[in-house]
């Protein structure tokens, strides 16, 4: 019976860590942190879980020979191994499936039936080859006690060489590299990005917000510039920074689900800066944004201010798929006790490493892009008593938490603000701040039951678009000036890029959020208003006649009406496929059918007259309608042409039929770019109201 039992938990061991090395070479076959901290990890984890897995296999095994039952030794060490390697595998195939081919919208059963053929299959073959690989081969050796450890320690071994012989850390590149600057970049300004990831914008009091919970960030907007309508591309991180660091929506960029990396073709910020003499600085502080999904592009110094991965794991380890469950476990075991650093670094650390940054280059231009994460989930109480709420433990909290969620949720942005402010403060009595173009945004925003949900990345509505957008430039210029048109967070890059006077790349669609004549608006916003003089008389031939008024400049309406820009944002989460389209005060939505949130197909709102989007006028202004689903098709398909520009003029089949999908093209793919009509879908009979 013993006997049985330990084939069991044998076969169980060899299999798990079999599985977990494909995780992991899997992992690393994509990834360009040039660490491989998961092969160990994924031997020691996978093999424990195959290991319990497999002694359960054992006990069954053990009690059929109690009952006269018996397989034979090898069947028993296949039993085992194969238990295992088929039940795991599939569970994991499955995770892998449903995220990378399925974009998360779930295996259908048509797919459930064909892994299950597949581990079937391998299942059946594996019984019957067990007699020749486990009797007639080397492989044998399994069989005995010392054979199974002796393979086993051999897979630590090859995973420990190139776990330890890798990059471990999360850092890469130079603190301070030993570049020569050009004299003339001294006349250019230093750059700190701020960008605090979850941020709403009407969560800040310079944005509305009651109660004085941002004075710091509120203290920055009187000392700089405030665009008061400023929405992101996507309502995920990986997404919306890739957009915030390249110019490009995501159907340019392409980084637009989650196994989707950075392309290395494409041009970022840092690079840009980086090539005009910058020294640059990237702290990112979430895993989305990391070197895993080559975001370190540009970057003198990449230092992913990572968390406190469980036992020891690394960046590379905390995607295996078995890691986010024993992460999950975790969170929902541990008697509601949640520590900060296991999610991400909290501001003061971050800030900290900002600073040593800019201190380790003094004398020379700089930039740094800082990553805050406070207001993400969980959220937690403050003064912080290891209580928190999030995500991962409450997909869908009940309506009756919304005020409680939310005040934390506020919390965490005063918490964070008074470290800003200290940093701040730094800044100046250094002598820094004067110099230095500061920018506050967010990635995006995120939701409290607006429209039914919680948290983001499955809508396209306000409460997860509208993120602050504040420029503080050098000595102040233009302080406490709010501009009140609509622009795009990935209009920032371009504007650093003027500052710095360095080129813009031609594929980016941003552009400067100071246009040359911004001081001509800037004279007109901040004008205050004068009482109309009286007319002035002035002498003609015989009569007495009034000297023609002074010309008039634009209103600030007029302003608004001239300067707005169209907004185009998309998604590609969780199984919700989603973009929308925002001009001349309307908002158009369109969804994919059978979306998990639920959303209707397309959405229309008046945002003059709802700005909280909760009225759908699709069908009661189908004139609107349809101006507003041609907009946002041709809006598409001109980010897919700058997406495929080195390859071909016209869109390719694929991204044709990614637009088909979405419903903006009827008929053959093969007419779109040729001069025939496409006919937009969804488009309403011309009604009036």
């Amino acid at each position: 019976m013993l006997r049985h039992l330990g084939f069991g938990m044998a076969g169980g061991l060899i299999a798990g860590s079999v599985v977990g090395l494909s995780e992991a070479i899997n992992i690393l076959s994509s990834a360009s942190t040039g660490e491989y901290g998961a092969l160990l990890y994924s031997v020691v984890l996978y093999g424990i879980l195959g290991l319990c897995g497999g002694t359960g296999i054992g006990v069954g095994l053990a009690m059929l020979a109690l009952i006269g039952r018996a397989r034979t030794d090898h069947r028993a060490w296949a039993l085992g191994f194969l238990g295992i390697f088929c039940g795991l595998g599939l569970v994991i195939t499955k995770y892998v499936v449903n995220k990378s081919v399925y974009m998360e919208r779930g295996v259908p059963l048509s797919g459930l039936v064909t892994l299950l053929a597949v581990f079937g299959v391998l299942g059946l073959l594996g019984l019957w080859l067990s007699r020749i690989l486990l009797v007639q081969t080397p492989l044998k050796v399994l069989l005995k006690p010392r054979g199974t450890v002796g393979m086993y320690a051999l897979m630590l071994m090859l995973a420990g060489v190139f776990s330890f012989s890798s990059d471990t850390t999360s850092r890469s590149g130079v603190l301070a590299p030993d570049r020569e600057q050009a004299p003339g970049l001294m006349r250019r300004p230093n750059f700190l990005l701020i960008m605090v990831d979850t941020l709403r914008a009407d969560h800040l009091g310079t944005y509305g917000f009651e109660g004085n919970v941002s004075p710091e960030m509120d203290g920055l907007a009187a000392d700089g510039v405030v665009f008061e309508k400023a929405f992101t591309s996507a309502s995920w991180t990986r997404a919306s920074t890739a957009s915030l660091f390249t110019g490009m929506v995501p159907s340019s960029h392409s980084c637009d689900i989650k196994v989707a990396m950075l392309p290395d073709d494409v041009t970022t910020i840092a690079e840009v800066l980086k090539g005009q003499g910058y020294v640059t600085s990237g702290l990112p502080n979430n895993i989305n944004v990391t070197r895993s999904f080559n975001f370190q592009q540009g970057f003198d110094w990449f230092d992913y201010q990572a968390p406190e991965y469980i036992a020891g794991a690394t960046e590379t380890a905390s995607q295996l798929s078995m890691y986010n469950v024993v992460r999950k476990l975790r969170d929902r075991f541990n008697d509601g006790k949640k520590n900060i650093e296991d999610y991400y670094q909290p501001a003061d650390v971050v800030l900290g490493n900002a600073k040593s940054f800019i201190e380790a280059n003094q004398g020379k231009r700089w930039f740094s892009w800082v990553h805050l994460m406070e207001p993400h989930d969980p959220y937690f109480e403050r003064p912080f008593n290891g209580q928190g709420v999030g995500r991962a433990e409450m997909e869908k909290p009940p309506a009756s938490l919304e005020q409680a969620i939310r005040k934390a949720y506020v919390q965490e942005i005063g918490w964070m603000d008074k470290e800003l402010g200290k940093f701040f403060a730094w800044m100046k009595e250094s002598g820094r701040y004067d110099n230095t173009v500061i920018i506050i945004t967010s990635d995006h925003g995120e939701e409290f039951l607006e429209h039914g949900g919680w948290w983001h990345g499955t809508t396209l509505y306000d409460e997860q678009l509208h993120v602050p957008l504040i420029v503080k430039m050098p000595k102040s210029k233009w302080a406490g000036t709010r501009v009140p048109w609509q622009v795009r967070q990935l209009d920032t890059p371009a504007t650093m890029a003027v500052l710095a006077g360095a080129p813009v790349p031609l594929e980016w669609q941003g552009d400067d959020l100071f246009e040359e004549d911004f001081h001509l608006a800037h004279a007109v916003l901040t004008a205050k208003e004068e009482p109309t003089p009286p007319p002035v008389a002035v002498e003609g031939e015989g009569a007495v006649a009034e000297a023609p008024p002074a010309p008039k400049g634009p209103t600030p309406k007029e302003l608004t009406s001239k300067r707005e820009r169209i907004v185009l944002s998309e998604e590609n989460f969780e199984g919700n496929v989603l973009s929308s389209v925002r001009a001349e005060g309307w908002k158009y939505i369109r969804a994919n059918e059978d979306n998990p949130r639920n959303l209707s197909k397309e959405e229309l709102f008046d945002l003059v007259s709802d700005p909280r989007e909760t009225t759908n006028r699709v069908g009661k202004n189908g004139r609107r309608q349809a101006e507003m689903s041609e907009l946002l098709r041709t809006q598409i398909e001109a980010a897919l042409k700058v997406k495929v520009a080195s390859q071909t003029a016209e869109i390719s089949a694929d991204d044709c039929e990614k637009m088909r999908a979405l419903g903006y093209v009827e008929g053959d793919c093969s007419e779109l770019g040729s001069g025939k009509k496409t006919v937009p879908t969804g488009a309403a009979p011309d009604t009036k109201e």
